[in-house]
């Protein structure tokens, strides 16, 4: 459940970069931020005693606040209002039909 929480997050900070309401300075941010976060390269080596890891735990929560001070208010409103229509849509659509060993011819 945690993986699915991060994945709607950065779905939901890569749709409000996305909108021409939010300013370009955010845009690069959440782009950075994301980048940062799935290149491997380190800018601090991790066997720096104490220094190591605070590039990684320090970037993406800077981002995400820093973006979230700069985007406008009505962004986020709407942003949320709509995923929260996509999430009621999939909810009254019922379960998805995921392959079963039943339906593939296994069983």
């Amino acid at each position: 459940m945690r993986w699915i929480s991060i994945v709607r997050t950065v779905h939901r900070y890569w749709r409000m970069a996305h909108d021409p309401r939010t300013p370009a300075i955010c845009r690069y941010l959440v782009y950075g931020g994301i980048a940062f976060t799935l290149i491997p390269e380190d800018w601090m080596p991790d066997w720096i005693p104490g220094l190591g890891l605070v590039d990684d735990a320090a970037v993406l929560p800077g981002v995400i606040a820093a973006s979230m001070l700069l985007i406008p208010q009505e962004v986020k409103d709407d942003h949320d209002k709509e995923a929260e229509v996509g999430i009621e849509r999939k909810k009254e659509a019922g379960p998805s039909h995921a392959p079963t060993p039943k339906t593939v011819g296994i069983a």
